[in-house]
């Protein structure tokens, strides 16, 4: 019997600034988004710094506060600074997620080449766990209006994390990948969610798609064709 190949290494964790990143020229679970609004007949999405005009967006804050808080700055015309704050005391109060908050590397970057399509991809995760003795997990915080878990397990599959949760999985051979839901209305519940196999697989297929209609756009239907071209020409891979 044949020796079997040793799994191929993991992708390197780039410690990269956010603009580097978005330069690097590869297709980012967030490209595939503007390429599914044009396939569901969906307004294009802002892309880049557009997106965040005006008054820095709640989720960004959040996300800085929880994961690189030396980076937060207070006073944002329009974000309610004590309000992200008491999300992230919120978060921390969850015994386990706080554990791993402290064992993880916050925001790298991962730059790999999926397999199916042999498309060059890119990937920007909130934390990686990636030490002796934990599984090595991916951990993504969504802010919320949900309101309980059961109704955010409903978003996770509504909104694409599903498809976010398998692209980061597969890239990385992650051994599970944990979405965070964090409400910031009251009572601010912390919902954890480790996205069970099935749903990993709904994910998979869908950024499989997208991604073969990325290198074929014109295999898109007739009457989405011409916005799906748009659209990947939009990207400027």
């Amino acid at each position: 019997m044949p020796d079997l190949a040793p799994p191929a290494p993991r992708p390197d964790l780039l410690r990269l600034d956010y603009d580097t990143y978005r330069a690097m020229p590869a297709v980012a679970n967030s490209d595939l988004s503007r390429l599914r609004d044009a396939l569901d007949g969906r307004p294009p999405r802002p892309v880049g710094a557009a997106s965040n005009s005006g008054a820095l967006s709640f989720g960004t804050a959040f996300h800085t506060a929880l994961l690189e808080p030396d980076d937060y700055q207070a006073g944002q015309p329009g974000l309610n600074d004590t309000l992200v704050w008491w999300l992230v005391e919120g978060v921390k109060l969850n015994t386990e997620i706080n554990r791993l908050l402290a064992l993880g590397t916050p925001e790298p970057s991962v730059l790999f080449t999926e397999p199916e399509t042999n498309t060059l991809c890119k990937l920007r995760a909130d934390l990686v766990i990636d030490v002796p003795g934990e599984p090595y997990t991916i951990i993504d915080f969504k802010t919320t209006l949900a309101r309980d878990a059961d109704y955010f397990r409903w978003q996770c599959s509504a909104y694409d994390y599903d498809r976010q949760a398998a692209f980061y999985t597969d890239a990385l051979r992650a051994d599970r990948f944990i979405l965070v839901g964090v409400q910031k209305v009251e009572p601010f519940g912390v919902f954890p969610l480790e996205v069970p196999p099935l749903m990993l697989a709904d994910g998979r297929r869908k950024y499989q798609h997208l991604l073969r209609l990325l290198q074929a756009p014109a295999t898109a239907p007739a009457y989405r064709a011409e916005a799906v071209q748009a659209a990947v020409d939009g990207l400027g891979l």
